[in-house]
Order: C-alpha cells, then sequence, then structure tokens
C-alpha cells in the first residue's frame, strides 16, 4: 500500500510539474510578444530608410566645437539639430542592443569554450595518470584516449612530458598518430660540441668496448689499430692535443666527418653481435650516439645506421630507463614516421622492442624487421607472413614495386584549317602537354568508371605457360579495388610493396622481413665471426633461432621467399620435422610462395677449375651448383615433408635474361626445370630473376596469386574459430540449464 501510494505521489508530482513548465513557458511567449510590440511602437521601423534618403548629422553638444559646422539654411538650423540628436540617439540604442547582443554571444562562447578546454586539461592529466598506474587494460585504453584529446596548449604536453615515465613514454610512442609534444628533448641537446671532441668520445668508447669483450671481436680491434693506431699515446692524447701544446706531428689521419661515420658503421657493426650489444650501454654508447645524432641529423645514411644500432641494443629490455632518459624516444618516434622505409622500420622494431606491454613475448633482434604493424594496434594477427630475399638482395630491395620506363606519348597538335581551328591551336599551345595528360587519363577514368562493373580485366604479368594443378586468379572485374587504386600505385610507388599493400587488402596479418648478408667471393673481406655462418644449413640454424625469438609457431605462417631464401625455408622446415617439430613451425606452415628458387642449382654456378681460381667463390654460389647433391638430397627431404605436412606451394619461374650491367652479358639465372618443384601449382611469367618478385601494380598476377593464398588462409582461420566458439556455447548451454534447475 505504501508503495502505491509514493507511485501516486510522483505521478502527481510529475504532472504538476509539466503542467507548470508549460504554463510559464507559455507565459514567457507572451511577455516576449509584448515587449516585441512596444518596441514597435516606440521605434519607427522606417528609421533606416529614412537616413539612406537624407544626409545624416551628428549633434555634438559641446561648446568647443559650436564653430566648426556651417549650415546654408539658417532657418532649419535648430529643426535639423534637433532631429539629428533624435537620429544620433536612436542609432546608439540599435548599436548599443546589436552590441550587447553580440558581445553577450561572444562572452559565452568563450566560456564555454574555456570550461572546455579547462576539462580536457583535467581530464589528459587523468589519463595521464591512469596510463602510469593503471593496469595493463587501464593503461592501454588511457593512452589511446589521451592522444585523441585536442586543444591542448604546448605548455601542457612540456608539464605532462615531465611527467612521463619510461614505459608510459614507450606507449605514447607506439599509439597510432601521436604528438611529438608529449616528448622531451634530449638532456644538453642544446650545448653544441666540436667534431673533433666528439670523435674523441668515440674513440674512447670504442676502446672501452674492445676492452669489455675482451678482444675477442677481431674486426674492432682492426679497426682501431688501422684508424686510430698512430693517432694517440696510450690511448689518453690525440694529434690536436698535442697540437694545442706545441708538439708538430706529422698527420696520419684527418679528423672529419668520413672518420666519425666509420665509427658509427664499427660501433653498428660490434651491437650487430648481440653478446656485445648490452655492452655499448654500459660504455655510455647512448649519450655518445646522441653526440652523433646531433652532428648528422641530417644525413639519412647516419641516421639509419643509428637506427638499427639502437634496434640491435633495444633487445635487452633492462635498459629502457636508459633509452628514456638519454631522450631516444622522442626521437625514434620522429624516425617512425620518415618516409625512407629504410629509417622508418628499424625505428619502429625497437619501439616494438621496448613496449614491454604489447611485446611481451615477441622481440625483434637484428635482420629480422617487423613491417607490418609498426604501431599498437586492436586487431588480433591471425596469419604470419615471412619474406625471404636471395643472393645479393634485401628487405627494401627484393621486395619493391617494378620500376616502370615511362612512356613518351606525344598529341599531335591541330591544323589551323579555318579561323576557329587556329584559335583553338593557339589556346591548346598555351597550355603543357602534361595537361592534355592529365585531362586524357581523367576523361579515361570517368569513362571507365561508368563501364567497369561490365568488364573483366586480364591481370598484368599473367603467366605464359603453367602445370595442369594452376589455378587463378587471371583476371579481376572492372571495379575491383586493386582497378580503383591503380592511378595512386602509378603515382605513389611502393618501396615496400608487403608493408604498403597486403595490410591494406587483408589487415589481420604480422609481416615481417628476414635480412641476411651474402657475397660472391670470397675476396670480399668478411667478419671472421659472421663468416662462421655463411652454409645454408648454419644460416638456417641461426634465424630459425632469431623466428623462435619473434614469437614464430603460434599462429598459421606462410613464407613468400625469392632465390635463395626459398632453400633457407626448406631447410628450415625439414630441419624441424627431423627434430619432431617442436616448436610447431611445421604444423602452422599453409603456405610457401616460391619466386624462381634454384630447386635443383642454377648453372651461372657451375665454375670450371680456373675460374674457380681467379674469383673464388663464396659458400653461398658453392652450394647453388647445378645438380648440386646437396640441392637434391634438401629437395627430397623436403618432399618427404610435405607427406606428413602438407600444405599449399605456388611457384613462378622466370623466362627471360636478367642483363648484368657489370658485365654488359645477359644470363638466365634459374630455369623453368630448377624452378619447378614438381608438387603444387607452377608458373613461368615472362619476367627476369630481378623482376619476377617485383609486381608492377597491385592487379599483377605476382601480387594477385599471393593475395588469394593469404586471403583463402584467413577466412579459412575465421570460420574455424567460429566453429570453435559456436561449440563452446552449445557445451556451456546443458551446465547452465543444470545450473538453473538446481536453483
Amino acid at each position: 500500500m505504501r508503495l502505491k501510494t509514493y507511485k501516486k505521489c510522483l505521478y502527481y508530482l510529475m504532472s504538476s510539474g509539466t503542467c507548470m513548465v508549460f504554463i510559464g513557458g507559455c507565459w514567457f511567449l507572451y511577455q516576449l510578444r509584448q515587449t516585441s510590440q512596444i518596441l514597435r511602437t516606440t521605434v519607427t521601423t522606417d528609421i533606416l530608410n529614412l537616413e539612406q534618403a537624407r544626409t545624416s548629422y551628428i549633434y555634438i553638444d559641446k561648446p568647443q566645437y559650436k564653430d566648426i559646422f556651417t549650415f546654408h539654411e539658417k532657418e532649419n538650423k535648430y529643426t535639423t539639430k534637433e532631429y539629428t540628436a533624435v537620429n544620433h540617439d536612436i542609432i546608439n540604442a540599435i548599436a548599443s542592443f546589436n552590441y550587447n547582443v553580440t558581445n553577450i554571444v561572444t562572452i559565452i562562447t568563450d566560456i564555454i569554450a574555456e570550461k572546455w578546454k579547462a576539462l580536457n586539461q583535467k581530464l589528459a592529466y587523468r589519463l595521464l595518470y591512469v596510463a602510469r598506474f593503471g593496469d595493463e587494460h587501464q593503461c592501454a585504453r588511457a593512452v589511446k584516449t589521451l592522444c585523441s584529446l585536442n586543444h591542448l596548449e604546448d605548455w601542457h604536453y612540456q608539464n605532462m612530458a615531465q611527467m612521463l615515465d619510461a614505459r608510459t613514454a614507450v606507449a605514447l610512442a607506439r599509439t597510432p598518430n601521436i604528438d611529438e609534444r608529449f616528448f622531451l628533448k634530449p638532456p644538453y641537446f642544446h650545448m653544441e660540441h666540436k667534431l673533433h671532441d666528439v670523435i674523441q668520445k668515440v674513440h674512447d668508447m670504442l676502446l672501452h668496448l674492445n676492452s669489455l669483450c675482451d678482444k675477442l671481436h677481431p674486426c674492432l680491434t682492426q679497426f682501431l689499430h688501422k684508424k686510430f693506431g698512430d693517432s694517440f699515446r696510450d690511448g689518453l692524447m690525440f694529434e690536436h692535443d698535442l697540437t694545442s701544446m706545441g708538439l708538430v706531428i706529422p698527420p696520419t689521419i684527418i679528423w672529419n666527418e668520413e672518420l666519425l661515420q666509420n665509427c658509427v658503421q664499427a660501433i653498428y657493426h660490434h651491437s650487430s653481435l648481440e653478446q656485445y650489444s648490452k655492452d655499448i650501454v654500459n660504455a655510455g654508447g647512448l649519450q655518445t650516439l646522441m653526440y652523433i645524432y646531433k652532428i648528422f641529423r641530417d644525413n639519412v645514411d647516419v641516421c639509419i645506421l643509428l637506427a638499427n644500432i639502437l634496434s640491435n641494443i633495444s633487445l635487452h629490455i633492462e635498459y629502457l630507463d636508459d633509452f628514456f632518459k638519454s631522450g631516444w624516444i622522442g626521437i625514434l618516434v620522429a624516425w617512425s614516421k620518415n618516409k625512407d622505409i629504410r629509417l622508418s622500420v628499424p625505428a619502429g622494431c625497437a619501439l616494438a622492442n621496448l613496449d614491454i606491454d604489447t611485446n611481451k613475448n615477441a622481440k625483434y633482434p637484428r635482420h629480422v624487421y617487423l613491417l607490418h604493424p609498426l604501431r599498437r594496434t586492436e586487431i588480433v594477427p591471425k596469419l604470419d607472413v615471412i619474406f625471404l630475399h636471395g643472393l645479393l638482395g634485401g628487405v627494401f630491395i627484393t621486395w619493391r614495386q617494378r620500376d616502370i620506363q615511362n612512356c613518351n606519348i606525344n598529341y599531335e597538335g591541330f591544323t589551323a584549317t579555318s579561323n576557329e581551328n587556329s584559335r583553338l591551336s593557339t589556346l591548346i599551345s598555351e597550355y603543357p602537354q602534361e595537361f592534355f595528360k592529365d585531362l586524357a587519363r581523367d576523361i579515361q577514368l570517368r569513362q571507365w568508371k561508368k563501364l567497369a562493373e561490365y568488364y573483366e580485366v586480364v591481370l598484368d604479368d599473367c603467366p605464359v605457360n603453367m602445370n595442369y594443378l594452376a589455378e587463378g586468379p587471371f583476371t579481376c572485374s572492372g571495379d575491383d579495388a586493386c582497378m580503383r587504386n591503380a592511378e595512386r600505385d602509378r603515382i605513389c610507388r611502393s618501396q615496400c610493396w608487403p608493408k604498403d599493400w597486403l595490410p591494406q587488402d587483408i589487415p589481420y596479418l604480422r609481416i615481417l622481413g628476414i635480412n641476411y648478408d651474402t657475397n660472391l667471393s670470397m675476396w670480399t673481406p668478411l667478419c671472421p665471426i659472421e663468416s662462421l655462418k655463411s652454409t645454408i644449413s648454419e644460416r638456417s640454424n641461426e634465424y630459425l633461432n632469431k623466428l623462435l625469438i619473434s614469437d614464430i609457431g603460434k599462429r598459421p605462417i606462410i613464407w613468400v621467399c625469392h632465390s635463395m631464401g626459398g632453400l633457407l625455408v626448406k631447410r628450415i622446415l625439414v630441419q624441424e620435422w627431423k627434430n619432431g617439430d617442436k616448436h610447431d613451425i611445421c604444423k602452422n606452415t599453409r603456405g610457401i610462395v616460391f619466386y624462381s628458387t634454384p630447386h635443383r642449382g642454377s648453372h651461372i654456378a657451375a665454375l670450371t677449375q680456373t675460374t674457380q681460381m681467379l674469383v673464388w667463390p663464396s659458400i653461398e654460389v658453392q652450394e647453388l651448383r647445378r645438380e648440386s647433391p646437396n640441392l637434391l638430397g634438401l629437395h627430397n627431404d623436403f618432399l618427404e615433408m610435405l607427406n606428413d605436412y602438407p600444405m599449399e606451394i605456388v611457384s613462378f619461374s622466370e623466362t627471360k635474361s636478367t642483363l648484368v650491367t657489370a658485365l654488359k652479358l645477359s644470363f638466365q639465372f634459374v630455369t623453368p626445370e630448377s624452378a619447378d618443384p614438381g608438387v603444387g601449382e607452377f608458373f613461368e611469367i615472362p619476367q627476369d630473376h630481378l623482376t619476377i618478385c617485383k609486381p608492377a601494380n597491385r592487379r599483377s598476377f605476382l601480387y594477385q596469386k599471393l593475395l588469394s593464398l593469404i586471403r583463402r588462409q584467413v577466412e579459412s582461420r575465421k570460420e574455424t574459430e567460429d566453429i570453435k566458439s559456436s561449440a563452446l556455447i552449445n557445451l556451456s548451454l546443458p551446465d547452465r540449464l543444470l545450473s538453473s534447475f538446481a536453483k
């Protein structure tokens, strides 16, 4: 009964309140109408027209101005003054009213804007607090929201930058579209250092590194002896010091930027050995590298070396605070946005290694590049795509978009047959031919958009020959995404098509690129430590360990390899197969794409005994000999492994000879007989050995075939996950029914 009474009282209160609001609104509108009518009766509405029809005068009631004005009609003197005074008062009243209204609106708008900015500022500091002291999920959400805030002043960014800790700074650094004002400049960055002082600091650091590794790195010892052997006394005094003391020393080494660049290369080579990379921090290397950066901040090549050094050091997460305190986080953020992927990718890998929240199990050691995603993302990768290049290749060399020679299109001028034609010819001559090229292309695109959906377009780089297992796609519809993006791909050439194209077509990927050093001849100076890992078997062991550090084997894998890279992939899989597949590499491999891989060797590597004495071919070249027993044995093991772990195989073979510019001769490096593994789909493509792995555009058959393979694996995995989730739901239903029945 009491509840019903409360409900009735609440109903009566709401009804009476609604009536009062309605009656009050009507009364307010009535008062507003009455006020409007009073104003209209007091102020004439045609006063503005009257002002436009006659000359207006302003009456100034001050004695000092009484002699200023002269009037032609004396009889209307007082009448004009009185009218002008009334006119002036009315205009002032209207202007004052308009000014007050505008001023009130402006004041209200400013108050709202200030309140909104203050709210944003308070929210920013609150989010920063949550990002620093919240749990992992709260930290991720707070960092993402903090980066999306607007209306923050420079001093707010600087104040929050001083409040950051190392972990939060890295989290912000890996957030998309991060504002660089969140990061302070490196300490003492404004101080200038002379070149010879920086070289002296670098030399001291190299000596310290040599002592920390007990002189077990021959390359570093040799570099110090070659470059600084005659330039110091007991490692403490340099030529410029002796010269300042009045002692004359014959110059042996020129103290210039070239010497400093050589020192940077020596530091990079030393950091590439994982057991020695942490010594750089212990020797005060982060601050010394900052001195080098201040000198070469506009030199992209030196910045690339510095980014790779920092990427190698970032594997040791215990030095996260050292990175933060030395100011490298902000510089890595700026580098990660650089258009040159040789700089942006290693900088992104360094930040990924330092991100202890999202990359707990995955680290990217030297020569393992994370191509996608370089930033934090909420999309969970469902597939790993790994790219391996061939002999003398590289991630940023092998996998770039093919360079197409520009076709010279000539537009014929109009023949002047009449006055109108001559005028048109004169008008056309005033515009450059580029204008007509763009105009013709625009017209062509407009016409194509109208007709595209009714046509099928044959893909570029279509095969000239294939086996009976070969499938498409050989065409695409005219309104497909690859056709819509054709103009953009023509203008914006891709420096690395796996990084630029695949994430746009399939976002659920993690893309890795593998680099490894190769040589054609043993005459090339090699590092004694690195030369021990030059055979295919030794390299496969090395990169298997690096891929395991990168958390490979936890999700499905597709390998994409060019030339010798395919042999490395086969060796990795065969070794894992023989060892019982302890890391699930073979089990999770869904497919392999071979671009001109010499499964049976290459006749180019077959040299006569006299030629071998002159050329002294490297171990890599010797292993690529045609019908090599090692390669044939590896291939037979690979075919046996496919019986236990079936996977999709797609192979491409070159049909054109490759021009070797140094010799001015053309060779076909890999024949179709050697490129055909005898299993899976096989296609012969009208390209040479260098361009077969470089699609001309996104509608190239070389790219679309790989894309279809990846898309099929992602979709199948999605279907499997849906089936598992539905099965779990069905399994949990009886438990819920039993629990509800028990209740």
